[in-house]
């Protein structure tokens, strides 16, 4: 099975892919010169006058992954699986205290911002950033494949439900849970003001099983009743709750707040934008006979099965330099820096593609298909690729074939 090689003319138009010995083909004549390496693009010399080909992508939406297809005259030829970063909420916080904290001390500081949320169109960075890496990523495919429509997956979840732990029907979603005007007053009245561990009825506190910070809800199952003495013997890890953990209600939540703006975001991007749900794509998924990834999700939401593309994993590049990063003391080392997609000759694999994580004082680790920290020497690595925004790396499933095949 041949991979499609994308091919653009010299004003930056995308045309029809080719395969991986045309393109040979036309490198060898100078015809055509590299655009980039991952994904492979070759950009010819002269004009072409009348462009044709017309693709259409499907977009399996998620909260920590993204599966991404493009079809076009009945063959996938791009395919990936984007991860997103889960720590945004937590650097805002972070950056939030210092913020703070440099106001309190009278130093050098940004003024507060007011009335800057609740605005039309406004939504939480956290789920904004996991749509925009989307977006980004469909934005650089338009520079190698006219993508004209796009169909997106939309999460149905009820949330009250899954936090009841049966489907609630008719009143039952007006019923409260419990007692009480808030989360602690309902969990105390559901546990008689009682400690769960040692019975005591003073100094009581309630905690939560499964932690806001990773998930967790102020529904009443996820709470459970301590008296003081209990409670901070079991953040020290003295004793374990015997309790079952309750569902992760996080990553539902990021879907259904976030899918109307990105239908309205590819809205302006594309002339057709359609929608379909979870059970649309579960049917055409096993009518199809697709494994279950997120890519062959996007490709069944696009009715296909043939692969004419290897497929991709993207990471978005984070720009910004922490200092005092164990793993990132310096930025550049013998030629190499960070996210460089780099091809290294290895003793019993061959060759190993992938991009740099860490630069060591011995050797260079890479992010590859089959390993996050996979070490090889400097002197048996070529850079083939620095990316700019987005990483692209090999995914190991690897349909079109071998990244050896071409490089």
């Amino acid at each position: 099975m041949s991979n499609s090689i994308y091919v653009i003319d010299v004003k930056g138009v995308p045309l029809l892919p080719t395969t991986p010995a045309r393109a040979r083909l036309l490198l060898k004549k100078e015809k055509a010169i590299v655009y980039s390496v991952i994904p492979f693009t070759i950009q010819l010399v002269r004009e072409v006058d009348t462009p044709i080909g017309e693709f259409k992508a499907g977009i399996d939406d998620g909260a920590k992954t993204v599966g991404i297809s493009v079809e076009g005259n009945g063959k996938i030829v791009f395919a990936a699986n984007v991860s997103l970063r889960q720590d945004v909420s937590r650097l805002m916080l972070q950056r939030n205290q210092y913020r703070r904290t440099r106001r309190s001390r009278k130093l050098r500081n940004r003024k507060p911002r007011f009335l800057n949320r609740g605005k039309t169109g406004w939504i939480p960075p956290t789920i904004r950033y996991k749509k925009e890496v989307t977006l980004r990523v469909l934005r650089d495919m338009i520079k190698r494949l006219n993508i004209t429509s796009c169909i997106v997956e939309q999460g149905a979840f009820d949330i009250s439900s899954m936090s009841a732990g049966y489907q609630l029907i008719g009143k039952e979603y007006q019923i409260s849970e419990y007692e009480g005007n808030n989360f602690r007053q309902k969990v105390l009245w559901r546990d008689k003001y009682t400690c769960r561990k040692c019975k005591s009825k003073e100094y009581l506190q309630v905690h939560h099983i499964r932690y806001k910070s990773t998930g967790g809800t102020d529904a009443v199952s996820n709470g459970v009743t301590l008296c003081d003495t209990c409670h901070k013997s079991l953040h020290r890890g003295e004793w374990k709750l015997t309790y079952s953990r309750t569902s992760n209600l996080l990553y539902p939540a990021h879907l259904q707040q976030g899918k109307w703006w990105l239908f309205n975001e590819l809205k302006k991007m594309f002339d057709r934008v359609t929608v379909c749900y979870g059970w649309m794509t579960s049917k055409n998924r096993k009518r199809l006979a697709l494994p279950k990834d997120h890519h062959f999700d996007a490709s069944a939401m696009l009715n296909c099965k043939e692969y004419r593309t290897m497929i991709y994993d993207i990471k978005p590049r984070r720009t910004k330099v922490w200092e005092d990063n164990p793993t990132k003391k310096c930025t550049s080392k013998n030629g190499f820096q960070h996210y460089d997609i780099v091809k290294a000759a290895h003793n019993t694999l061959g060759s190993v593609v992938g991009s740099v994580r860490s630069l060591k004082s011995r050797v260079i680790t890479l992010r590859t298909s089959f390993s996050d920290n996979f070490p090889v020497s400097y002197n048996k690595s070529k850079l083939l690729w620095r990316p700019v925004g987005l990483v692209y790396t090999y995914n190991s499933d690897g349909l079109g074939g071998s990244p050896r095949n071409f490089l």
